[in-house]
């Protein structure tokens, strides 16, 4: 198979074809649009062909310095049999003969991905680029309300620890000027519809995504489990303070409070509330006749494994994407972050 320029007349065949079929419409540049990009020299398509057959297809944004992979798609006939990854590696050539110092990939961020499904399908994608010789970059980018993770691919002999952060950051920017219309209408300008931010510049870039993955599992075990225990009239922590005192029986509000890091009302509130649901109920401590000490009803020991059972669930739906060895990499990371693995 072998690697082919594309003429206008070709690339508006796939166009019509391969591409309306490939690509949402809402993704598809206007044909009058690539066309003046071609005519330009700002846009340069390949065909990947076995004989005359098309097997894959890909369409860049170019400058003298890089190329922005735009659309590439493998035709159905020809799914899961490596073409893909032949194409990405005679595309290195390409690269060179051309003069460029690499390929540019955006890829979807996993972590903000709408759902657990979705965001394995993106680490697959960035999976799939890191086979194929591309490299990962601190740089990221966000255009017409999408977060991409930017990958490159080197151009051969070229080390890509050598190609800095902020020079690809420079280089996609320049591309997504060429992409993004000068005309965007109703007063917008290009940074309303286009970012690009490096590592080297956003060092708070690693809170940011750390905080807002965490925030998104627990608002989504929040949700899960405040769904899953309705039936049992369970809000809030009430599930969380079930399953402490199951493991310490005898247990005050405040060490509860303390050990789950709740505020001291909330934990009032809501072991009331398991009290009056039958779930619980206190004895005077006879050492501190201040304190109360906490203990499950036969009703409450009975609800605990089936609350540990909806946890295990939910667990089980967050990591359908992460291989055993992952699973036990994150919590052994997430433990030394919180320093438990020190108590």
């Amino acid at each position: 198979m072998d690697l082919r320029p594309l003429s206008l007349d070709q690339l508006r065949a796939i166009y019509r074809s391969s591409l309306a079929r490939d690509f949402p419409p809402d993704e598809l540049m206007p044909w009058k649009r690539m066309e003046a990009l071609t005519w330009e020299g700002a846009q340069t398509a390949l065909g990947f062909f076995d004989g005359q057959d098309l097997a894959a297809y890909a369409v860049f944004i170019r400058n003298s310095a890089a190329a922005l992979l735009n659309y590439f798609a493998v035709e159905p006939s020809r799914r899961n049999q490596g073409t893909g990854s032949q194409f990405l590696q005679m595309l290195k050539g390409y690269a060179v003969k051309e003069g460029l110092g690499y390929v540019i990939f955006e890829v979807e961020a996993p972590e903000a991905a709408a759902t657990p499904q979705e965001a394995g399908l993106r680490r697959r994608r960035i999976d799939f680029y890191l086979r194929a010789g591309a490299q990962p970059t601190g740089v990221s980018s966000w255009l017409y309300g999408v977060d991409y993770r930017i990958m490159i691919l080197p151009a051969h002999g070229q080390e890509g620890s050598s190609i800095r952060d902020q020079e690809v950051a420079a280089s996609l920017e320049a591309l997504y000027h060429i992409v993004v219309p000068k005309n965007l209408g109703r007063g917008r300008v290009f940074a309303d519809v286009c970012r690009v931010r490096s590592a080297a510049k956003e060092h708070g870039q690693f809170s940011r995504e750390l905080g807002r993955a965490l925030t998104f599992l627990y608002r989504g075990r929040r949700k899960f489990m405040g769904e899953s225990l309705k039936e049992y009239d369970f809000v809030g922590a009430m599930y969380m303070i079930l399953l402490h005192v199951d493991r310490h029986p005898g247990a005050s509000q405040d060490s509860i409070a303390s050990h789950m890091y709740l505020e001291k009302c909330n934990v009032t509130r809501r072991t009331k509330k398991l009290e009056e649901l039958g779930y619980l109920y206190r004895e005077t401590d006879q050492s501190d006749r201040r304190q109360n000490k906490l203990y499950l009803t036969e009703k409450g020991k009975a609800l605990a494994p089936v609350i540990r059972s909806r946890l295990g669930s939910w667990g089980d739906q967050v990591s359908a994407e992460l291989t055993e060895e992952e699973k036990r990499t994150l919590l052994a990371l997430l433990t030394k972050m919180t320093g438990q693995d020190k108590r």
